[in-house]
């Protein structure tokens, strides 16, 4: 655990102090920095868990953001996005029926039965368009917060969710490859990577609708992108959610007590 210890002799660690105190003096001496920090890992990895948890634990002013290419799951999104998301939802729904197949209560677009592989040369400009404005629109919001002096602390990143590892040599179509260049050459990196890592097997375990086969690629294919992060760490979550909570905050207040000594 010694790759944890931090200097953290930028924030007071009276013990008299709440934590409502060391928050913010902690806001005063991170409003000379911005600080980013991605949580990625397949899913089943709990990302969303320990991102909610640190909001609660950690002394740093943190602003949650949704970075995935979901919209269902996003809680920053364009309108427009929105109304696309939901005409979906309803012509899906309307398939199902149609086909006398049973309407779930919740409808959700996430899986790769929904993807579409064939499109037009308009359609594919315009879905590239949706997503270079979802993933600006939300760009901007974390800007935002961090000239107000927040830790942007995103769940998910688009870099890690849309974009293929460095070495993928296989074809895409041009729609795919100019929005992956703009990704890889123009989208603003995360300070921090923390890929909140597992064996498949232990993935499954908490994630059974997807095969063990599927998540094995995916967290292989998130190693290979470890170079989409300025710094990037690996956490290993079969230990318990609490002890991987404290591991993952430690790992964000020494990565921003080193931006802030540099």
């Amino acid at each position: 655990m010694a790759c944890w210890t931090m200097n953290m002799s930028f924030i007071a660690q009276k013990p008299e102090q709440t934590k409502l105190e060391q928050k913010g003096n902690t806001r005063e001496s991170t409003r000379s920095f911005h600080s980013t920090v991605a949580l990625i890992g397949p899913d089943g990895s709990g990302k969303t868990a320990v991102a909610k948890a640190l909001l609660e634990r950690c002394p740093l002013p943190l602003k949650y953001l949704y970075m995935g290419t979901s919209i269902e799951s996003s809680n920053v999104a364009l309108p427009t996005s929105r109304l696309v998301h939901k005409w979906k939802v309803y012509q899906h729904k309307k398939s199902l029926q149609r086909s006398g197949k049973t309407v779930p209560e919740k409808i959700t677009l996430h899986g790769p039965e929904h993807r579409v592989e064939t499109r037009g040369k308009l359609g594919a400009f315009g879905r590239l368009l949706r997503r270079v404005s979802e993933e600006l629109y939300r760009q901007l919001h974390s800007w935002i917060y961090q000239l107000r002096g927040n830790v942007v602390l995103y769940d998910r990143h688009f870099l890690f969710d849309a974009c293929p590892p460095p070495s993928d040599t296989g074809k895409h179509r041009f729609t795919d490859q100019v929005h992956n260049w703009f990704l890889r050459s123009l989208y603003p990196r995360p300070g921090l990577g923390i890929l909140l890592d597992a064996p498949a097997e232990v993935l499954y375990a908490r994630k059974p609708e997807i095969s063990v086969e599927d998540l094995e690629r995916d967290r292989l294919n998130l190693i290979q992108k470890s170079c989409y992060a300025k710094e990037f760490v690996t956490v290993d979550v079969t230990k318990p959610l609490d002890e991987v909570i404290d591991i993952v905050n430690n790992l964000i207040l020494e990565h921003c007590s080193k931006q802030h000594r540099d």
